[in-house]
């Protein structure tokens, strides 16, 4: 397998304990897009109690100018705040077929295991599989891929 990449450059941002009703996700993205801000690893775990939280990534170069903008649109739909963490990087792995998804999965787990790189995010598609790992563990954990994999 080849074409195993690593995005240091990214920032996860996480809008905390919105409320979970229709519409919420589409005024936070629009605000993004009247900023021409690219987003990728959208992800939404519902919470207790009707609120849930929205992650996805940006790119650090857009970090100074969304946080204030992320801020006021988390206040203005009733989110609880927002934070951003910016010592990840996102690795990414082309998976090799679905019928091999769980092997593929197990193999890069293994992986990242050996060198004590801890997941912190995961997101698998039957093409790809992207790991977001602390920005310290992220060339050991590119390196591991790639011998396990190449």
């Amino acid at each position: 397998m080849s074409n195993i990449t690593c995005n240091d450059e990214c920032v996860h941002v996480v809008f905390l304990g919105l409320p979970n009703v229709p519409g919420i996700a589409a005024e936070i993205f629009g605000e993004l897009s009247s900023h021409s801000v690219g987003v990728s690893m959208v992800t939404q775990n519902t919470m207790r109690g009707g609120r849930s939280d929205l992650s996805f990534l940006i790119g650090k170069d857009r970090l100074d100018d969304m946080i204030a903008l992320c801020r006021e649109v988390s206040e203005r739909v009733g989110g609880q705040g927002v934070s951003f963490t910016t010592e990840i990087a996102a690795i990414t792995v082309p998976m090799e077929s679905p019928e091999e998804s769980a092997h593929t999965l197990s193999k890069m787990f293994k992986s990242l295991a050996s060198v004590n790189a801890n997941i912190e995010i995961i997101n698998s598609t039957s093409e790809s599989a992207i790991f977001i790992v602390s920005l310290t563990k992220a060339r050991e954990g590119l390196e591991a891929l790639e011998k396990a994999f190449n």
